[in-house]
């Protein structure tokens, strides 16, 4: 359970570090090459601030499931499941973006930034998973209910 927390409250931490490092690279480049540029910079100021929202209530939720709240480990999981889907499709937008080519991929900082979050995303969330509903964790939510 410990490590199941652990996991839950450091990669979405992690996760939002990486979207504001990512968000500025790119509004950098952004506004240095296009001239419609305000288009793109509204939508990464909006993507950053929903990561920032769903990473303070994904770490909420995490403490809650510490405390044996198993509406909060549902709550997670189904978050889980939704974040490595959005994981796997962005990994695969950014491999067709880039036509399965890693070259051009390494030379955009975003780009790396991306890879790295949503890399992380993918390596991060089975464990979470599985964890979460292991038979110790069964057990150890049973007794909290039972408090």
């Amino acid at each position: 359970m410990t490590f199941a927390t652990l996991i839950g409250i450091v990669v979405p931490i992690l996760s939002a570090v990486l979207t504001v490092i990512s968000f500025v690279v790119l509004a950098l480049q952004v506004i240095r090459y296009l001239d419609a540029w305000l288009g793109p910079l509204i939508f990464n100021v909006v993507n950053t601030l929903g990561t920032l929202v769903l990473t303070v209530l994904w770490v909420i939720f995490a403490f809650r499931m510490r405390a044996g709240r198993n509406w909060a480990r549902t709550t997670l999981a189904i978050l889980a499941v939704v974040w490595l889907l959005y994981g796997l499709f962005g990994i695969i937008q950014m491999l067709i973006t880039f036509d399965f080519q890693l070259g051009p991929l390494v030379s955009q900082p975003g780009a790396i930034m991306a890879s790295i979050e949503l890399l992380m995303v993918l390596v991060a969330m089975p464990p979470f998973l599985v964890l979460a509903f292991l038979k110790p964790s069964n057990q150890y939510f049973k007794a909290a209910s039972s408090r």
